[in-house]
Formats: C-alpha cells, structure tokens, sequence
C-alpha cells in the first residue's frame, strides 16, 4: 500500500476518534457540538480505531521491512575486474547463496585456478553467509602473508589506505593440496573465492589476491558496517 494512503488512513481514523470523543459529551465545554447518541459514538470509535491501527500496520510494515532483490550478473559481472574478464572465463554459477549471485571464473592454466565472485544484495546477508562459512573454522592465525600462515589457517581484517577504516575480512587455509583464500568486500557486498592447486605457484596467487582480485566500482564508495561481524562468530 503506498505511504500517503497509510498516512490518509491514519488521519481519518483520529478525526472519527476525536469526533466519537466530542459527540461523547467529553470536550463539550471546548466545542459546541451537541452529545451524540451512544450507537453512532461506537461506531465513530469501532472505525477510527480500525482505520488508525490499519494505517500504523501499514506504515511500519513499509518502514521496518526492507526487502532486497536479488541482484543481477550484469551487475556483479560489471564489478569483476577487466583484467580477469579477459584472462578468465567467467559464467554465472549453477548455485549461488539465497539472495546472491555467483559467477564461475575458474579456468584451466591461470592463476589462480579457481575463481568465484560472489554479490551479496546487502552487508548483512553477506557477512551472515561469510560467518556460516568462516565462523566456526580452525584459523588461529592472524596473517595471511606466507604459506605458513595458508597452512596454520588464519583470519584477518583489511583497511583502506589509512587504516581507519575496514573494507572487509579475509580467511586463508590449505585443504588438502588445495590452497585457498576467501575474502568479503564492503563496498560492494561482494565475496572472492580463490583457490590454487599447485603450491609452487603460491607467490604468483598472493599477489593476484592483491589488486588483480580487487571488485571495481566507486572507488570513493564507503565500506557499509554490518549488524553483526565475523568476530562474533568465532
């Protein structure tokens, strides 16, 4: 229901509340309106107080529940850096989270060799997915910067360039032979997945995970707060 009908509901019902209350005999000494009989009185009230209470549902319903569309591949595609547009194949992906969009980027002989983006509608869906993912991990660590860190697992928050404000989180492991990395940008409500199957190749990842991997857009955009954050969950 559009706000202005809410709001108009909302008005009719007080006027038929203050007209049930004056013909009442209630205001009788600041209004000449003479009592009214005792049906009409109930009925003015029986209606006032249902258009009022059908108005505020309205209103709250309208203020209190925001909803998100899921968003689009043109848009987390138009946020995937050129650079791995062009050296990788990027497909949207046969899953994705509830509420997301995933593209497939992985392709056989790059590096890294198995690439995901995924756009989240909002920070919260997003970290609530990168809490269910990370949160109950074994990552002790606090660095990701060396294989040693990969192998102990670790966790760590990244800033902008001064530091004073958080763009995200990151989580790096070692599955197996599989050496991965995960991390949340909120600027953009956007998760990159990205895993290396060969280890000697570790340098060459580490530094894809640095600007190549970076989601584009505003780059003046405000990294969003979330209700909650991954720390919580651990």
């Amino acid at each position: 229901m559009p706000l202005v009908v809410e709001i108009i509901l909302i008005a009719i019902g007080v006027v038929l509340l203050a007209l049930a209350l004056v013909g009442s005999g209630i205001s009788r000494r600041l209004m000449t309106i003479p009592k009214m009989h005792r049906v009409p009185r109930i009925v003015l009230a029986i209606l006032g107080v249902l258009l009022l209470a059908g108005g505020m549902w309205g209103v709250s319903t309208e203020t209190g529940s925001t909803k998100h569309e899921t968003p689009s591949l043109d848009e987390l595609k138009s946020h995937i850096p050129p650079g791995v547009k062009s050296e990788m194949s990027c497909t949207e992906a046969a899953e994705a989270p509830k509420g997301a969009v995933e593209a497939n980027c992985s392709t056989s002989g790059t590096i890294p060799d198995g690439v995901w983006y995924i756009l989240f509608p909002d920070v919260n869906s997003m970290q609530a997915y990168w809490i269910r993912q990370v949160g109950s991990s074994d990552l002790p660590g606090t660095e990701c910067t060396s294989q040693a860190d990969y192998t102990k697992g670790s966790k760590q928050e990244y800033f902008l360039d001064d530091q004073s404000v958080t763009v995200g989180e990151m989580a790096c492991y070692v599955n197996g032979s599989t050496t991965g990395a995960m991390y949340t940008d909120r600027r953009f409500n956007i998760i990159v997945v990205a895993q290396l199957s060969d280890p000697q190749h570790f340098s060459e990842f580490q530094t894809w995970l640095g600007d190549p991997s970076q989601p584009v857009g505003d780059t003046d955009a405000t990294p969003a707060t979330p209700s909650h954050t991954a720390a919580a969950g651990y």
